[in-house]
């Protein structure tokens, strides 16, 4: 039996979290043969964004976006 159908889905909460990176490097690149590969980098660090927020019934709550 599932433990999730004996819980009332009035009580039942669920929590999701997303999120991406701001990322402009690649971890490859391209140059001739026997040749070394060399580019540019910005030097910051990538930002990621996330966001949480749990779901009970049909309503939407405790969203929250932060940055890292």
């Amino acid at each position: 039996m599932n433990l999730l159908l004996t819980i009332n889905p009035k009580k039942r909460i669920y929590v999701d979290e997303a999120g991406i990176d701001n990322r402009e490097e690649y971890p490859y690149g391209y140059c001739k043969i026997g040749e070394r590969f060399e580019a540019l980098r910005s030097g910051k660090r990538t930002e990621r964004i996330s966001w949480i927020a749990a779901q009970r019934e049909d309503r939407v709550f405790a969203p929250f976006t932060f940055w890292m």
